[in-house]
């Protein structure tokens, strides 16, 4: 049976060390600094995103999409972070030269060693300097290429549009009504993974801001803070901190060009290749690496479960193909104990809904499945996205074939093909009327592919230029050889990071053209119908204390999304908790649609709630038009006033209300029709108000 010992290089250092590089070997930290730092760098990062965005919140700039302003700050930014770092990075791997413009252009001999610099250097202030620049240099980068973008919004990228209305409504929830509580339904534990949106209330009751307004400083502090966060995590991985920054900066511009939409997602991806990492070393017996996938896993799990179940599979094929390597059980065991660590995790936030599965009736299960883009009908390729990252691909292919014998490289040679095998399937799955989300492993395996990547790039300029040349290779051409690379490495970043504004264009414009909470857009056109929320929102707090606990029969997906009230039904089938009952609840609603005695649809909700546990509404909120006593002109006045015409009944008109259906396989896989409630069912048992557009009918006691 083979040993199971690894040498400790292999359990310290990724990629070979030199002894022309002192530095590299150096930075190798311990355990303990290694949590100390993260602590303290995800703090640094917190209060610098928040501070960043808290003044360029109040600055007064121009929007985005009617403006270059914005994009040439953000440009400015990349450039000069990019730089920054790559100057820290240089001085770090080479202290003891004077960097000039003429030693960088010129005969590296000339660069003469300055006693000054070398024990600025050599002192802990200098130390300290360039490691923070080297630990924040993440968080500059968010700041510079997402926040500047949307500092004149107060949305999150795609405002409130599509998916992101159920976001910010379970945001809106948590901010209102702190707890592992369904977005919508009263009375149900949360489906969704609620891990982000919680620390996200927290967030928002700490600044006092509101759930919706909440969203884009927390996105930001979220994906500024992992991204920084990484690089103690990768130098203690690598031993070697340019190298450790380098790959954190390379993660966070691609997370930020490929899928920054979903913060939650993109910081679990932005995690995997150093989870595949601490997984391949905890088989070896390396209890941080143990307690690390352990705590990655069950994280991710009340973050974003599809990419937990990628790194969990990842997980199990590697304690195998150890424990068949080594011909031993320990892997196994190992693999084992990840697991039952990592799933009680879990269960901290998925434990009330499965109990809630095995107790209660409820719906399918695996309408979050039923959406298949375009994308999903694709390998994700991304040495066709674009020439930095085709660069960083293919290098990270020759590096992953030619270092296969390493065991940190097999753990990211898995991941990748886990993927790969993953979005397949996802394909195949199609037959069974369903998928694996296989569209949405573009970004893991992008961050994967761009990790190996700069460990490729990095292990070529510490090793592979003197086992090429050792003879004509001097110290002076290994490092007139470094700065080349260095250069080369930042022009390329540059180029590459300024894409992320333009990139994601589409995305901020829906930030600024969407109308937010306050009815104002970010591009000061006028809003929409959102202006009279504010009214409607007011109406309803006439009848009662809470909105929380008030349930409320709307198809209006933005008031949701930024007033906490319950939801009768959810907006549509694939964010609807099971529990809820979504396709049940539709029909009980067409039902109701049809009844046109007031007392009949007043029983009909009873039955429901007594019958099948639903709470009825309180409220009804569809578009439509009561009888007035006043004029059309006398009542825009009284609109202009902030008063409510004078409800003389419910007319004899229809007031709307569209109803979801999942229409899968269709693309687009959702399809709203028309309900028509008949305005005479209302003329009994309820308080009537027009706001603008909308019909607030509150049930009477």
């Amino acid at each position: 049976m083979s040993s199971m010992t690894t040498p400790a290089r292999d359990q310290r250092l990724l990629v070979p060390a030199h002894d022309d590089y002192p530095a590299y070997i150096d930075d190798a930290i311990a355990l303990p600094s290694t949590l100390l730092r993260l602590i303290m760098t995800g703090g640094a990062a917190t209060i610098i995103t928040l501070g960043a965005w808290f003044v360029m919140s109040k600055a007064n700039l121009p929007a985005f999409n009617n403006s270059y302003v914005l994009k040439a700050l953000a440009t400015a930014g990349i450039i000069l972070t990019t730089l920054l770092v790559a100057v820290a990075c240089y001085r770090w791997l080479h202290p003891r030269t004077r960097t000039t413009l003429r030693s960088l252009l010129g005969n590296p001999a000339k660069a003469k060693p300055t006693a000054q610099t070398s024990r600025w250097m050599q002192s802990r202030l200098g130390r300290f300097a360039l490691t923070s620049i080297c630990y924040l240099a993440p968080t500059a980068l968010v700041i510079a290429s997402l926040a500047i973008p949307l500092a004149a919004t107060r949305l999150y990228l795609d405002g409130v549009s599509v998916d992101q209305a159920f976001r910010t409504q379970f945001l809106t929830r948590m901010a209102d009504q702190l707890g592992w509580n369904d977005m919508a339904y009263k009375g149900l534990p949360s489906f969704y993974p609620g891990l982000w949106f919680f620390t996200g209330g927290l967030f928002a009751k700490f600044t006092g801001l509101a759930g919706w307004a909440a969203f884009q400083p927390w996105a930001l502090i979220t994906i500024a803070a992992t991204g920084s966060m990484l690089v103690p995590v990768w130098q203690r991985l690598s031993g070697s901190l340019p190298v450790a920054t380098a790959v954190a900066m390379a993660t966070v511009t691609i997370t930020l060009v490929v899928a920054p939409e979903e913060p939650y997602a993109a910081i679990v991806a932005m995690g995997m290749p150093a989870a595949l990492i601490m997984a391949r070393r905890a088989m070896f017996g390396g209890r941080a690496a143990l307690a690390g996938i352990v705590i990655y896993l069950g994280l991710s799990a009340n973050l974003y479960t599809l990419y937990t179940a990628i790194s969990a599979l990842s997980v199990v094929v590697t304690g195998i193909l150890v424990a068949i390597a080594y011909r031993s059980l320990k892997p196994l065991i190992t693999t084992f104990v990840i697991g039952i660590g990592s799933i009680a995790l879990a269960l901290v936030g998925w434990g009330p809904y499965l109990l809630g599965l095995l107790t209660q009736p409820h719906g399918p299960t695996g309408k979050a499945q039923h959406y298949l883009p375009s994308d999903g009908t694709e390998l994700p390729m991304p040495f066709f996205d674009s020439p930095a990252l085709a660069v960083l691909a293919v290098l990270a292919l020759i590096w992953l074939v030619t270092r296969a014998h390493d065991g940190d490289v097999r753990a990211l040679w898995v991941g990748l093909l886990v993927a790969y095998v993953w979005a397949t399937l996802s394909m195949l799955t199609t037959l069974l009327g369903t998928t694996l989300l296989g569209f949405r492993l573009g970004l893991p395996i992008a961050i994967i592919l761009g990790a190996s990547g700069v460990l490729a790039i990095a292990e070529f300029q510490l090793s592979g230029l003197r086992q090429l040349y050792p003879e004509r290779l001097s110290d002076d051409s290994a490092r007139l050889a470094s700065r080349v690379i260095a250069i080369l490495l930042a022009v390329t970043c540059v180029g590459y990071a300024t894409t992320i504004p333009f990139e994601n264009q589409e995305n901020i414009d829906l930030a600024y053209t969407d109308s937010d909470g306050d009815a104002n857009r970010g591009d000061r056109f006028p809003a929409d119908s959102t202006t009279y929320y504010r009214n409607v929102d007011a109406t309803l707090m006439e009848h009662f204390t809470s909105r929380a606990g008030t349930v409320l029969l709307t198809d209006e997906k933005n008031f949701m999304s930024y007033y906490p009230y319950h939801a009768f039904q959810a907006m549509t089938a694939h964010y609807a908790n099971p529990l809820g009952e979504f396709e049940q609840r539709n029909r009980e609603i067409e039902r109701w649609s049809t009844i046109t005695d007031p007392q009949e649809l007043l029983n009909a909700m009873d039955t429901a709630e007594r019958e099948r546990g639903w709470e009825k509404p309180d409220a009804i909120v569809m578009r439509g038009q009561l009888e007035l006593k006043e004029s059309p002109d006398e009542v825009a006045k009284l609109i202009d006033e902030g008063r409510h015409p004078t409800v003389v009944g419910p007319g004899d008109g229809k007031f709307t209300y569209l109803i979801a259906d999942d229409i899968y396989p269709n693309q687009p896989n959702v399809r709203f029709r028309s309900l028509q409630f008949d305005a005479a069912a209302f003329s009994k048992g309820w308080s009537l108000t027009q706001v603008g557009p909308f019909v607030v009918a509150v049930r009477e006691k």
